[in-house]
């Protein structure tokens, strides 16, 4: 009888040592997204990010590495921003498949010092990690024409391995 116990225990401990980290990628995201809507809470928004996330911007063409250079490109704290109603963003479409989420909507309109900015639409697509971290970030956002010089801007079509 102790043989079975002890021969059961320790299958019973091999699979669960050999499944790995499971999170429910959908539930994380809604989370995310929800406090992204709300742009309350910056360290909650950051928590979601491990810390060698790589955010790629496709427009702007930025590549940001590290979740210190995140916060700073982030920039969630400055006063110049602020809401102009009650969510940040609205999401049109979501697809979510394993660890990706595909996430389509806009940012609405915001004031940035004296200067109110137009809604933007944007579809970014998410990548968790297997503790349910987001490892890559890219965004395309339909930037307004007064923000980007694109005849100056930097050109992600650079990135593309040939």
């Amino acid at each position: 009888m102790k043989l079975n116990v002890w021969f059961y225990s320790c299958i019973l401990i091999a699979i669960v040592s050999c499944t790995p980290n499971s999170h429910n990628t959908s539930d994380i995201a809604k989370e995310y997204y929800k406090t992204y809507q709300e742009r309350n809470d910056f360290e909650k928004f950051l928590s979601f990010y491990d810390d060698n996330i790589v955010l790629e911007d496709i427009v702007n063409a930025d590549s940001i590495v590290g979740k210190k250079a995140l916060k700073e490109f982030l920039d969630w704290n400055n006063p110049s921003f602020q809401k102009v109603g009650n969510e940040a963003l609205v999401i049109y479409e979501q697809i979510i498949e394993d660890n990706k989420v595909v996430t389509r909507g806009y940012f609405t309109e915001f004031l940035w010092g004296e200067t109110k900015l137009e809604a933007m639409h944007f579809v970014t697509i998410l990548t968790f990690n297997e503790s349910g971290k987001i490892i890559k970030h890219i965004d395309w956002i339909n930037y307004p024409s007064n923000l980007i010089d694109y005849n100056k801007r930097k050109n992600s079509n650079n990135w593309i391995k040939q």
